[in-house]
């Protein structure tokens, strides 16, 4: 390694390290490196506003094992695109160092890794990068037996351990590159790069290379939202891209866009011919996030004997709400004396969850107190509701939708628990609900 400023940078690590040391105070968090590694990456382009050492927010990570401050994060327009770890192995004592570092090492790097996992998020995984600086001394030099198999019989040093070490973890791809300095503190001041496929040119290359695809790959955080709405699995990415503002909206975007695709899906059913009552329960599946954000969870479908409920949803404050699906081609109202009123098929629903309520009225207590000796859930059964959702007003080929939705809306001002909704009600509302949480991200 030649007089550059990676060379100034490992010779001021050791001389802030010796001022400490004489001085008595805590180490230096290693400026003089972090330093080295901003104007390196200002030379890729980087704005030096969005490199943010040692204070730098939390990268999430996979494990739950809580979120890791790195040394350096590079945060470009609210989307993480660096992260660099420092490490130093100084003094004498490198056995139990040595593998305590390992183990942070792997760890960290894993715990990110599966965050960004999934093939949808991997062009946009942060450069994952470490500074390994080891000092030359008689204990790092000195060989000694390895307890590696893949090494042999064959002695070897610290030294030699940890550049295997490293060089494992960059061909396994837990790290994009890694710096490995071995260097000896002043008077004696040296510095080598015991290999260049982990030297710091190799280093800052691989940070150019990394960053401009992640760039490349973030033209648009909406569009990449989108993409993540067609995985199943998408709770599974969340913690990896909602750490920022920008990753935040990405997610945001994603969800809303799957439950745009399920309104669809369910407005098309909801006008077809054949559709039936089980096809509509079928489709809407566990989207209870169509029936509003009030709702915590749902109940087992029977809580009264011989009463089984469609859709029994459990509201925050723990009353229950029950959902009563009637198909989509159920007619909704019918001429009586020159006037509407709703057909005798909303009658019967309605009078079902009649029924329903004045069961859990009845044996609300009884219920409650038996669910709690057996340490099942305890809802307030007696204040219970009931949604009859039936028919679509588009179906009705003589009566138009205006008279159909001022009828309902008479017929449910009469009721105090339980109201009635068609499908377009049910959907319109869930869309226009969509499209609120959409203007918002703007």
């Amino acid at each position: 390694m030649t007089d550059d400023p990676a060379t100034h940078a490992i010779h001021a690590f050791w001389q802030d390290r010796q001022a400490a040391a004489t001085e008595r105070r805590l180490m230096p968090r290693r400026d003089a490196i972090t330093e080295l590694l901003t104007d390196m990456l200002v030379g890729h382009g980087v704005d030096r506003n969005a490199i943010r050492p040692h204070q730098a927010p939390k990268l999430p990570g996979g494990y739950g094992m809580g979120n890791r401050r790195w040394d350096l994060l590079v945060v470009d327009d609210e989307l993480p695109i660096a992260a660099i770890e420092v490490k130093a192995m100084t003094g004498t004592s490198f056995g139990n160092n040595m593998r305590n570092r390992q183990e942070e090492i792997v760890g960290a790097a894993t715990e990110l890794a599966r965050t960004y996992r999934l093939p949808q998020v991997q062009e946009v995984k942060p450069f994952v990068g470490l500074v390994m600086i080891v000092e030359d001394n008689s204990v790092s030099a000195r060989l000694r037996p390895s307890s590696d198999p893949a090494a042999g019989t064959g002695a070897t040093s610290y030294q030699e351990q940890i550049r295997t070490f490293l060089g494992r973890i960059v061909k396994d791809g837990l790290y994009d590159a890694v710096w490995f300095v071995v260097t000896a503190p002043p008077p004696d001041f040296t510095v080598a790069e015991p290999d260049d496929a982990l030297g710091f040119e190799h280093f800052s290359r691989a940070a150019a290379e990394r960053i401009q695809q992640i760039r490349a790959a973030d033209d648009d955080a909406t569009a990449f939202g989108k993409t993540l709405a067609n995985r199943a699995d998408i709770e599974d990415i969340l913690s990896g891209i909602t750490s920022t503002p920008q990753g935040l909206s990405a997610a945001e975007a994603s969800v809303i866009q799957r439950r745009r695709d399920v309104v669809a899906k369910l407005q098309r059913l909801a006008l077809e011919p054949a559709t039936t009552e089980s096809a509509m329960q079928a489709a809407i599946g566990r989207n209870y996030w169509l029936f509003g954000g009030q709702y915590i969870g749902v109940a087992q479908r029977s809580i009264v004997p011989l009463d089984q409920y469609d859709i029994p949803l459990v509201s925050a404050d723990g009353s229950l709400h029950i959902v009563e699906l009637k198909g989509p081609a159920g007619r909704l109202v019918r001429e009586h004396r020159g006037s509407l009123i709703v057909a005798d098929e909303v009658h019967e629903a309605v009078s079902q969850c009649l029924n329903y309520l004045r069961s859990l009225d009845e044996t609300g207590a009884t219920l409650q107190t038996l669910r709690q000796n057996e340490g099942r859930p305890a809802y307030d059964f007696r204040r219970s509701r009931a949604t009859v959702v039936i028919g679509h007003p588009d179906r009705a080929a003589t009566v138009s939708r205006t008279r159909i939705e001022q009828t309902i809306r008479s017929y449910n001002a009469h009721l105090s628990r339980i109201q009635v909704l068609t499908y377009a009600d049910l959907l319109d509302g869930a869309e226009r609900a969509l499209r609120l949480e959409e203007d918002s991200l703007e």
